[in-house]
């Protein structure tokens, strides 16, 4: 029993160092890191890492693009609002302009048929009304003059053919 406790004892003496060295924490620091490192392998992220950054760098791009079309369009000279602005004001000279021109053409033409189409209608009225009147008068005098001749004019006696010799 005393062999059995002292070499007991001299194993609890010894077991700080065996402990030292079957810990060995660089050993296990170095056992860690590739176990951690193999797992991180396998769980695929390293490659979503990777498709994650290209999509930000994707991203990065349109978002350049499109800030640069959006200073475009807002550029105070050259953009698409500024363009639009010049297209309404073009417009609204042109529609101005074309205003101004059809009253110009609507004077003229009122103008035109005081000091011409309407003399030569009125005077079309006079000469067609004159023209109207003889007929009308013409024709009211017809059947009169034709009653008028049958009344001075005898009208031819029949006579039958028996009297005529008889009266002879």
């Amino acid at each position: 029993m005393e062999s059995y406790t002292t070499r007991l004892e001299s194993r609890l003496t010894q077991l700080p160092n065996e402990l030292e060295t079957g810990l060995d924490p660089p050993r296990i620091a170095k056992l860690l890191s590739e176990s951690l490192r193999q797992c991180f392998q396998r769980s695929g992220l390293p490659d979503t890492g990777s498709a994650l950054s290209q999509s930000c760098a994707e991203l990065n791009s349109v978002q350049k693009q499109l800030l640069n079309l959006l200073r475009e369009v807002a550029h105070p000279d050259i953009g698409v609002v500024a363009r639009t602005r010049s297209a309404n004001d073009s417009l609204l000279q042109s529609m101005t302009i074309r205003a101004q021109q059809m009253e110009g053409f609507l004077a003229r033409l009122e103008k035109q048929i005081w000091a011409t189409w309407l003399p030569v209608v009125a005077s079309t009225a006079l000469a067609l009304g004159f023209v109207l009147g003889t007929w009308f008068a013409n024709a009211r005098q017809a059947p009169c003059e034709t009653a008028n001749a049958a009344q001075s004019h005898p009208a031819p006696m029949i006579v039958a053919p028996g009297e005529h010799k008889s009266k002879h």
